[in-house]
């Protein structure tokens, strides 16, 4: 084997080792009060409730969650547009 063939079959070694490894996924969670919720859950209630207004599945493009606990709901802003807000807890 060349030098070549080594540094290409290095090379490859090293990106599948790459694709391979994961990165660590955060949960975040809020706790206000006696309450408590994870940012997914809160994230998966967004999604919900722009599907139920009649929204395609893959349509989000862009999607901001602003978390106002002392008001216990979650405001969304979906593809610049679209407006809603959930029940936090």
């Amino acid at each position: 084997m060349d030098k070549k063939e080594l540094t290409e079959s290095t090379m490859e070694t090293e990106a599948k080792q790459a694709v391979v490894q994961k990165e660590a996924v955060p949960e975040v969670v809020l706790q206000y009060r006696e309450y408590e919720v994870d940012m997914k859950t809160v994230t998966d209630r967004v999604k919900a409730h722009y599907f139920a207004k009649g929204y395609q599945k893959d349509s989000i493009e862009d999607i901001q969650i602003y978390v106002k606990p002392e008001d216990f709901t979650a405001y969304y802003v979906i593809n610049d547009g679209v407006v809603g807000k959930v029940n936090l807890f």
